[in-house]
């Protein structure tokens, strides 16, 4: 996909656009755009902290947002950022000024150029850096009046959204919801004691195979969703295995759907000879140097991978997924809540993911995707391949650099 480039001459025009490169409407937050160059290649969006804090507790924050934008490959420069509900009215400076400040220090300590650093509050914005702004701030219309984000070709342009907002579930029919329930109850007695083991997918046949499943799923019109594909998918997700492998296949492809599958089949043939539980097979694996996933599902699942998701599937996904969970009765909702709050990690939305994932406790505290999931998000990390510099890009920087 070729990159589009828009030139910005003033700060309102760049702050026009950073909502655009961010991919949603920041608020209290600070965004570190990054740049290669005179060139953006990405942003990174964290919660702003509390104004109270002491001073050593900035320095903490700010070293680890200053390494987070070290991962990037290539960075040379960056222009931070703070989206706020606070105002210039009543302050003798900027709001989050001491905060700011502490960050552009860091940045500067770390070898980063900074470009500029920028407020918008509630009622105006401006540069922290920029000793002749005004008391009262410069006023918003100078951003939303901006012909920037005009410059960037419509097929480009994104409808933005808030974090929360892209967290709310559809409206659904009610009576839509009742006949989703009944098909998930026929599923759950014809499973029995089978459950969503690969033995009952033999059984059944290809209506319930979980990889067909997931592949159709993505091409679905969730406005005229028929109730027993709904079920079924929801029948499905609730086994773990086949959870993680839709969940896969949706961010990375029916090849690595099709590959996750097959592990799973290998494992629970293991688990029916031996009688073991598959955190024992695994463990003895490892213990005697047989890795059984040789192609790094595992790795895929903790980001620990250069290989980026599809972000078309992945909206595909998370837009059928939200329906799903609408539908769904409340005891079936919390296998789906997981995947849309791992989908949405992977596109780097760390804060939407935090919201499906503290609704998914809230329905069941001991649920272990979610209590595993929280832990993750918990320590701030985003996925490598949110680090990774792409192909494309790569030959983009050769070309502008001869």
């Amino acid at each position: 996909m070729p990159t589009n480039i828009v030139k910005t001459g003033r700060a309102q025009d760049f702050l026009a656009l950073v909502p655009q490169l961010a991919g949603f409407l920041p608020e209290n937050s600070i965004v570190l755009v990054a740049f290669r160059g005179t060139r953006t290649c990405g942003a990174l969006r964290f919660n702003l902290p509390d104004p109270t804090l002491a001073p050593k507790l900035y320095k903490r924050i700010a070293t680890s947002l200053v390494g987070a934008l070290c991962k990037i490959p290539g960075v040379d420069a960056v222009v931070p950022v703070s989206y706020t509900d606070a105002r210039f009215g009543g302050l003798s400076g900027i709001p989050h000024e001491r905060f700011v400040d502490t960050l552009v220090k860091r940045a500067e300590l770390a070898g980063f150029l900074v470009r500029d650093a920028l407020c918008v509050a509630a009622d105006g914005w401006g540069s922290y850096l920029d000793p002749d702004c005004p008391a009262g701030g410069r006023p918003l219309s100078d951003i939303a009046g901006s012909p920037a984000t005009q410059a960037i070709p419509e097929e480009a342009r994104r409808d933005l959204a808030t974090l929360s907002s892209l967290a709310d579930l559809p409206v659904v029919d009610a009576a839509m919801k009742v006949r989703l329930s009944r098909d998930f109850a026929r599923f759950q007695r014809l499973g029995g004691e089978a459950g969503t083991q690969p033995e009952l997918v033999a059984m059944i046949g290809d209506v319930l195979d979980p990889v067909d499943t997931a592949e159709a799923a993505l091409d679905w019109d969730v406005l005229a969703l028929e109730a027993e594909d709904a079920a079924i998918l929801l029948y499905l997700v609730q086994g773990p295995a086949n959870r993680d492998q839709m969940m896969l296949q949706f961010a990375f492809g029916r090849q690595v759907g099709v590959r996750t599958f097959e592990l799973n089949a290998r494992y629970a043939a293991i688990q029916r000879i031996t009688g073991r539980s598959m955190d024992d097979i695994i463990r003895a694996e490892q213990e005697s140097g047989v890795r059984g996933d040789p192609r790094g599902t595992g790795d895929l699942m903790l980001g620990l991978s250069t290989e980026r998701p599809d972000p078309d599937r992945v909206e595909r996904a998370i837009r059928m997924l939200k329906t799903i969970v609408a539908l769904a009765p409340r005891r079936a909702r919390p296998a789906p809540l997981c995947m849309l709050a791992w989908l949405s990690w992977a596109l780097g939305r760390g804060s939407v993911a935090g919201i499906f994932v503290d609704q998914a406790l809230a329905l069941d505290p001991e649920y272990s995707m979610a209590r595993l999931l929280y832990t993750l998000f918990s320590t701030g990390r985003l996925p490598e391949w949110a680090y990774a510099v792409t192909p494309g890009e790569a030959a983009e920087e050769a070309e502008a650099a001869g």
